[in-house]
């Protein structure tokens, strides 16, 4: 017989790429600065790439401190845990879902800020993506905030 789910619990969102470098753990780093009250919020990739210093850089100028954030890898215990995953991604049918039986599957699409960047030392394309997923994740928030009333 299957669990009963905790429905006192949380829910739980996993902020999906296809590296983890940058997008979604902005957005993991946002969804626990602007809801903790609300959400436990994760992020993973396809692939665990390397953090892009960048999007770190356009945290710490928000005085946003993200020590704990690291790109991880994908798997079945991810999917399992969440309750709604968040792709960032142009192309969410590149991201190889199972059947969303057990999730909400929302996309924001978004490009990743290295494709606009001048060079490697460009943060306007990081503070655009910064901005954004800010935005998006606060647009949440409020969301889940009047649905508990």
């Amino acid at each position: 017989m299957p669990e009963k789910p905790d429905l006192r619990r949380k829910p739980h969102i996993l902020f999906l790429g296809h590296t983890n470098t940058a997008r979604t753990l902005v957005a993991e780093a946002y969804a626990r600065q602007l809801m903790p009250d609300l959400v436990e919020a994760r992020s993973a990739g396809l692939q665990a790439g390397k953090v892009q210093p960048r999007a770190l850089a356009v945290l710490r100028e928000e005085e946003l401190e993200s020590p704990a954030l690291e790109a991880k890898a994908l798997d079945r215990d991810l999917l399992e845990w969440a309750d709604m995953v968040i792709t960032l991604c142009t192309d969410p049918a590149k991201l190889p879902l199972p059947a969303a039986e057990s999730f909400i599957c929302k996309n924001w699409p978004m490009d990743p800020p290295t494709r606009f960047a001048a060079d490697g030392d460009d943060l306007e394309p990081f503070r655009r993506m910064r901005d954004d997923v800010k935005r998006r994740v606060r647009l949440l928030a409020n969301s889940m905030r009047l649905m508990q009333r």
